[in-house]
């Protein structure tokens, strides 16, 4: 085999594992069962207080922003988590959300969002 051979066929396996990793780091960011972003529908929800936005659905992960009260958010899907306990109220339902720039994607719990137990998205948009 000539050196040009196998200098583009070293450059072709390393372009194909380039590909491999971006596609892998991509799903790992997404929710659980979906690899690709534009799978998800897109919903809106609002928090009725400040609410904290989590790195992961429960409160034993690290709060990375906040939702401000009086303001809607793009919601993508739900699932069930850690339950929450606050002000006499529970729930185990997180929805992964969009906080913004500068805040990025995370989970809040629907205990601090309008709606009912799944802020209003539909049984279908579970993650």
């Amino acid at each position: 085999m000539s050196i040009r051979r196998k200098a583009a066929a070293v450059l072709a396996g390393a372009v194909l594992a380039c590909g491999l990793l971006t596609a892998g780091a991509a799903s790992a960011a997404a929710p659980t069962g979906r690899t690709a972003q534009s799978a998800y529908a897109t919903y809106t929800v609002a928090p009725i207080v400040d609410a904290p936005i989590r790195s992961g659905p429960g409160n034993g992960y690290p709060a990375i922003g906040t939702l401000r009260h009086g303001y809607s958010y793009p919601a993508r899907c739900w699932l069930s988590g850690e339950t929450v306990v606050d002000h006499g109220s529970t729930s185990h339902i997180w929805i992964y959300v969009s906080g913004g720039a500068g805040i990025g994607n995370g989970w809040v719990s629907t205990l601090y969002l309008r709606g009912d137990e799944r802020a209003d998205l539909p049984a279908s948009a579970q993650c």
